[in-house]
């Protein structure tokens, strides 16, 4: 069984993460999974959308990193969000060692929708202290780039970004994963045949041009599950997930 640790990684309530420890002892060379929650960037949802993903990682061996960060409504938009993954993925490289002996040479970092496209954008942060060794998308945001013929843009990521595309297209490409490659980090791209959340050309749109531009990045188009199917163990989605941030490192 788990043992679980609640941490502040900053001054605000939203800043926070549980710590998920295994029994036997932590290691630095214990893999470390920082697990980022999606809720299309929203306060109506919050970290424990993650928690039950953090106890199977922690009962596969590994420590797991469930954070929080401000969220549309509560506490924050897109600058207070993107410091705030920053500053839990540094953590681990600061507060969290104060609570378990975790190393930060094998950080995982793993997101699902708007945790997706976090997790991805984070890979492309160059100067964070602790840089992951590997990331996985469950069903992220991929591209914030309206594109299709209708041009628009989802209302979740306008309330988001605080902006229209027509009014601040560098500020989108700013916070959209698919303009920062290449990041140089292996990413796996989770997906569910059947999202109607986010299509799945989010990730194969995403693998394409991250191997284009010489990216390590592999897609996993899942047959018959749709957006929530990563939140349900007994689905294939998470058992690929679990697959992918466990395995053997890649790169």
């Amino acid at each position: 069984m788990s043992v679980r640790i609640k941490i502040a990684y900053g001054e605000h309530p939203e800043q926070f993460g549980h710590l998920y420890l295994q029994s036997a002892p932590v290691t630095p060379a214990t893999p470390v999974v920082v697990i980022v929650h999606g809720g299309f960037w929203s306060g109506q949802y919050a970290s424990n959308l993650g928690t039950q993903f953090a106890r199977a990682v922690a009962g596969a061996g590994a420590v797991a990193w469930n954070i929080e960060y401000r969220r549309v409504g509560a506490g924050g938009h897109w600058p207070e969000m993107q410091a705030d993954v920053r500053a839990a993925l540094d953590a681990v490289a600061g507060v969290v060692q104060h609570h378990a002996p975790v190393g930060v040479d094998d950080v995982r970092v793993i997101g699902h929708s708007a945790g997706g496209h976090l997790a991805v954008w984070l890979g492309g942060e160059t100067d964070t202290t602790v840089r992951p060794s590997r990331i996985v998308s469950q069903a992220g945001v991929l591209d914030l780039e309206p594109r299709g013929a209708s041009g628009r843009t989802n209302p979740a990521v306008e309330a988001l970004l605080q902006a229209r595309y027509e009014d601040e297209p560098e500020l989108y490409r700013s916070a959209s994963p698919l303009a920062r490659l290449p990041i140089g980090i292996p990413t796996i791209c989770l997906h569910g045949s059947d999202d109607l959340k986010v299509p799945a050309s989010q990730s194969s749109r995403y693998v394409e041009a991250a191997r284009a531009a010489g990216d390590d990045a592999e897609p996993a188009i899942v047959p018959g599950e749709d957006h929530f199917a990563f939140l349900n163990p007994d689905s294939r989605c998470w058992a690929l997930s679990l697959e992918a941030v466990l395995g053997e490192r890649r790169g």
